[in-house]
């Protein structure tokens, strides 16, 4: 593991803090981990695990889930996702990933604010603006690997209820999620080590996201929706003063 005492201790809090957020939301554990693994591991080491961690709580929030999830809408937006990770790839080679991660966060702050006091955003829900919505989360994926705010605010900016929206970012991120694990495998950083710490991490991520569900199941449409908005906002206001 290579990991002093104080330093697993950390770990599995984060790990634990942050599935209870994806236990009760459906997103938001990612972000988390990032932020809080990579102070006692490198980015390199920290990604691999996330991608099979996230692939695991999918696995275990899915079933109870599934005939909640829009598997039409998701089927959208991964086509939009498969569209728009090459062009962000290519945006990489053309734009500083800072500013654009900045610029990023600040427009999902403000969706955040303009949801929670109310207002609408006219994303719209027909299959043109969904396949939008999937290359923008696919391209912001492959420029600063950074793909899931365009889908967190389509879903909590629609008509869609909470029940819907969280089972179906659940299935998303999880299919991305898998593909996320054939990238790092193939560049060989899903190693011996990093499987070893899935391993250590699993039981405190399943027990986080355990939590996390039943706080969802007792809670009331408009509580997990003031919920999903503090997170959504809180992540966008770690993702800039990571930025700068």
């Amino acid at each position: 593991m290579e990991l002093a005492a104080p330093e697993l201790v950390l770990a599995l809090a984060v790990i634990l803090v942050g599935a209870m957020v994806r236990g009760f939301t459906g997103f938001g554990a990612s972000l988390i981990w990032v932020s809080g693994l990579t102070f006692v591991m490198d980015p390199d080491e920290a990604v691999p695990v996330i991608f099979c961690l996230e692939v695991l709580v999918s696995a275990q929030l899915l079933p109870a889930a599934r005939a909640q999830v829009d598997w039409l809408v998701v089927r959208r937006l991964l086509v939009g996702v498969v569209v728009g990770m090459p062009l962000g790839a290519s945006l990489l080679l053309l734009a500083e990933p800072d500013p654009m991660r900045i610029v990023v966060s600040v427009a999902v702050l403000v969706s955040a604010l303009a949801l929670g006091f109310g207002l609408t955003i006219p994303i719209g829900s027909g299959r043109r603006a969904t396949i939008a919505t999937g290359v923008a989360s696919g391209a912001l994926n492959g420029a600063v690997a950074t793909g899931g705010p365009p889908v967190i605010v389509f879903f909590l900016g629609s008509a869609t209820g909470m029940s819907v929206s969280r089972a179906s970012l659940i299935a998303f991120f999880g299919v991305t999620d898998i593909i996320g694990i054939g990238i790092v495998a193939v560049t060989g950083l899903l190693d011996g080590t990093a499987l070893l710490r899935v391993l250590v991490f699993t039981p405190v991520m399943l027990l986080g996201a355990a939590v996390g569900a039943r706080g969802f199941g007792g809670a009331t449409e408009s509580t997990v929706r003031r919920g999903a908005l503090l997170v959504l906002g809180l992540l966008a206001v770690a993702g800039i003063i990571t930025a700068l």
